[in-house]
């Protein structure tokens, strides 16, 4: 889908975690044979590794799915909690409702609602609805997810923090910490994590790798072998804690969950409005480049088909990464960069951008190019090709 949209670098980034489940893909690798001449054995999985595949497996391969998703960040810069229903249904019909939130910027009874054609996106504290058609997807190279993902189910919050919330699953390093740990009154094993070690680790769909160092626990049901809850210690944000109280694939959901009714007395305006006037929380690119220290890449203001709203910058100072929110159109384009980028082990087709080795790899309908050019990592995010890709990054000045 065409919808990278976010309100703030919050927002987004409490999106993307209570969306952690729906971004799983399966970690296993490519099995094809290999010349006589260069034979590789099969690697020996851990039973923590193994463990943290099936749960993948188990989720990518669900049909729908319907969960709470309770979220507690203390943060460097946020501190706060959010509580999430979302019901989801394969390959792209979405409902998230936020049922509590302390944090400002991501109100109390916030709604996103898509069924595959049409989304609407509910403002409490504005009581204003933004709704409108969703693009047709372009098609992708790379490697498509399937099951709860989809063809871009939930594309329209992807960024560079996609990343880090994928790697858990899929570029992850997983060992068996304990098999007695007790979760909320579940049995369940602990699965410490920490990003792979293997730069090939992963043939999985995912956003040029890992994003962001981190070292955590991922506890698993012993009954249902599902999350149960996540738990991360990520540099340059914070301590991160994703509770998943209830959660429950393969079960019917009802297609009205999936549309939109305007509550009496709000006002309805087009997605494009909603990006055209984004909240508090962004800076503007001269203020993103003061605040870096170092050149941001950013699209020329000659190609004036392409709409920046906004910059969001999140990390600690000294630390941050910058994404570059833009529109052309209906298509939206994302470009997250900075030094925690940098030269991260990536999965995915190897290309050749402006004089540098990159990737692209493909993750929730979109294409991410990633490369490190001068020290800074560089992600692009879009609904394009990956020559397409390719053309726009040599474009940056």
């Amino acid at each position: 889908m065409n919808l990278l949209r976010r309100r703030s670098n919050i927002f987004s980034l409490l999106a993307l975690l209570t969306a952690l489940v729906l971004f799983t893909a399966c970690s296993g690798g490519n099995s094809s044979a290999q010349t006589k001449s260069t034979p590789t054995p099969s690697p020996v999985l851990s039973q923590g590794q193994q463990m943290l595949n099936a749960m993948s497996q188990k989720l990518n391969t669900a049909k729908t799915l319907h969960g709470i998703f309770n979220l507690t960040l203390n943060g460097q810069t946020v501190n706060g909690i959010t509580n999430s229903e979302i019901w989801n249904a394969s390959p792209d019909k979405n409902r998230t409702v936020v049922l509590k939130s302390t944090i400002g910027q991501l109100a109390t009874g916030t709604i996103t609602v898509t069924n595959g054609q049409h989304e609407w996106q509910y403002d409490p504290q504005k009581n204003v609805v933004y709704t409108g058609t969703i693009a047709s997807s372009t098609p992708t190279t790379g490697t498509p997810t399937s099951g709860i993902a989809g063809s871009g189910g939930q594309g329209r919050q992807s960024d560079a923090l996609l990343s880090l919330v994928q790697s858990v699953f899929t570029g992850s390093d997983a060992t068996l910490q304990s098999s007695s740990a007790n979760i909320n009154g579940h049995s369940a094993d602990d699965l410490h994590v920490v990003p792979s070690s293997s730069s090939s680790a992963t043939n999985g769909p995912g956003v040029g790798g890992t994003s962001f160092n981190y070292t955590g626990d991922v506890y698993v049901d012993k009954t249902t072998q599902l999350p149960l809850q996540v738990n991360l210690q990520v540099q340059g944000i914070g301590n991160i804690v994703l509770d998943i109280p209830s959660l429950t694939l393969n079960q019917s959901i009802p297609d009205s969950t999936f549309t939109f009714t305007t509550p009496q007395g709000a006002k309805t305006l087009p997605l494009t409005a909603l990006n055209a006037t984004p909240d508090n929380g962004t800076i503007s690119l001269q203020q993103a480049q003061q605040q870096a220290g170092y050149h941001l890449l950013s699209i020329p203001a000659s190609q004036t088909d392409y709409t920046l709203n906004g910059v969001n910058a999140l990390g600690s100072p000294g630390n941050e990464t910058y994404t570059l929110n833009y529109l052309k159109g209906n298509l939206a384009i994302i470009i997250a960069e900075g030094k925690p980028l940098a030269n991260l082990p990536g999965s995915g087709s190897q290309v050749t951008v402006r004089g540098a080795s990159g990737t692209v790899s493909n993750e929730g309908g979109n294409n991410t190019l990633a490369w490190t050019e001068n020290g800074v990592g560089i992600r692009i995010t879009a609904n394009l090709g990956s020559n397409q890709l390719v053309q726009l990054a040599n474009s940056l000045v």
